[in-house]
């Protein structure tokens, strides 16, 4: 019965994810009132940008970008996602993000609202290219396209070349504003690119966005030792009943789900710090649900991640007049349920 349960469902939700994937959508940004602005650089802070792109210091270009578009006139919002392309030449036009604190190249996007995407693009030219184009599509959730997989566990910048120095002082800030629809403002991939023209061979700029909202459902292994006394009834091969004991210090294994109290980003490693309840299987042939909750904390290198939970196992127990060692025909069922509970505390993997 279990078995039948976990094949319905992974079948809705090879079909719920299957739908997810099917929609696409072209979005087009349109330029904010005022833009494009101009900025004096008589700091030349845009040349500055470009020198630290060129030896790999991110952060201190991006702090440079932030003058040139302040300069201009233009009050970035860090809630906010812009994403920036500084064309210092057709053949040098870094790509990234502006977002809080976010690292100018991190791809991930934590979840979009219908007007918090924007397109930022800084030249020397007062000519913005004039086609940006944006692919979304929608996608199912972490949760739901790894829960195939964990439901199978209870079944059988590359380093740029010296460039020409940059020309002139006045420096143009063109920023545009997406409308993300809905199905697109959770879980999604943004596929832009930048080009000089429709026409033009070359892409100036071309990035790939993962948007994922942050979750509060996810999954583990949780891994408990076994009570040394623990023995199991059973019929053997040559149709004796026998105890099987189990192993002393037995590590049982859990799937869990877990449902975390504060939203997460399931995709990182420091999932395991946040406090969360979960519930689940043991993965062996008995029937063991457990429930309880984790959390732990970060080493930095490894998280640490522990629970405490109580498990119930739907054992058997000899029914009266069959005794251990006596012998059962294939028609004779000797056993009757047998409930046992047990504290649980060990340790809890993320999955996948």
């Amino acid at each position: 019965m279990r078995h039948i349960c976990i094949n319905i469902i992974m079948c809705a939700v090879f079909l719920l994810t299957t739908v997810y994937a099917q929609e696409r959508t072209i979005l087009v940004p349109k330029q904010i009132p005022g833009a494009p602005f101009v900025f004096d650089d008589s700091e030349e802070y845009y040349g500055q940008a470009y020198r630290w792109f060129l030896e790999n210091q991110a952060d201190s270009a991006v702090h440079n970008l932030k003058k040139v578009i302040e300069g201009a006139g233009y009050e970035l919002d860090p809630k906010n996602y812009y994403i920036v392309v500084a064309h210092f030449m057709d053949e040098f036009a870094p790509m990234g993000i502006l977002h809080e604190n976010t690292d100018f190249y991190n791809t991930r996007l934590y979840g979009l609202k219908e007007d918090n995407l924007y397109y930022i693009f800084i030249s020397r030219s007062p000519q913005a290219p004039s086609f940006i184009s944006l692919m979304a599509t929608a996608k199912s959730s972490p949760f739901l396209e790894n829960l195939p997989g964990f439901l199978g566990l209870f079944g059988p910048f590359t380093r740029a070349q010296a460039l020409p120095g940059l020309a002139g002082q006045e420096t143009w800030v063109d920023i545009r504003k997406f409308t993300i629809p809905k199905s697109y403002q959770k879980f999604s991939d943004l596929s832009i690119i930048v080009k000089e023209d429709l026409s033009s061979p070359n892409v100036l700029a071309s990035a790939v966005f993962d948007n994922t909202s942050l979750e509060r459902w996810s999954y583990g292994i949780a891994l408990a030792v076994t009570s040394a006394d623990d023995v199991d009834l059973k019929v053997g091969s040559d149709g004796k009943i026998i105890i099987r004991p189990k192993p002393s210090a037995d590590v049982a294994g859990f799937g869990v789900i877990n449902y975390h109290l504060k939203p997460v980003d399931t995709k990182a490693k420091t999932i395991g710090t946040s406090i969360h309840l979960l519930g689940g299987l043991r993965m062996a042939e008995i029937l063991e649900p457990i429930i309880g909750i984790g959390g732990g904390i970060s080493l930095d290198v490894v998280d640490i991640h522990l629970f405490a939970g109580y498990s119930l196992e739907f054992a058997n127990k000899l029914k009266s007049g069959y005794q251990v060692g006596q012998n059962i025909d294939s028609e004779s069922d000797p056993f009757k349920l047998n409930l046992r509970g047990k504290p649980r505390f060990g340790i809890e993997l993320k999955f996948p």
